[in-house]
């Protein structure tokens, strides 16, 4: 049905950009954050690449390798301080 699709497309970018906002709101807490999510958008590109050749990536994995890109940025942020800049 044509009204699914679009309506469920819609809500999918909807939470997208509440997602977006509290990432960018999160990037000053972690840093190295942005490594993560750009290490999240390069897997999720090569995912679509693969789709082209026929080649499947199980929903699974697509959603362990993001929670694991994601987590450790944010524990390698936890665990490594920021050097202490002299004034």
């Amino acid at each position: 049905d044509t009204f699914i699709v679009f309506t469920s497309n819609i809500f999918a970018v909807l939470g997208l950009r509440a997602l977006f906002f509290l990432l960018a709101g999160a990037l000053g807490l972690f840093r190295f954050l942005k490594y993560g999510i750009s290490a999240v958008l390069v897997f999720v590109g090569a995912k679509m690449l693969a789709g082209v050749v026929d080649l499947h990536v199980p929903i699974e994995a697509s959603l362990g390798a993001i929670v694991l890109l994601l987590g450790g940025s944010v524990a390698l942020s936890v665990l490594i301080p920021a050097p202490v800049r002299k004034a």
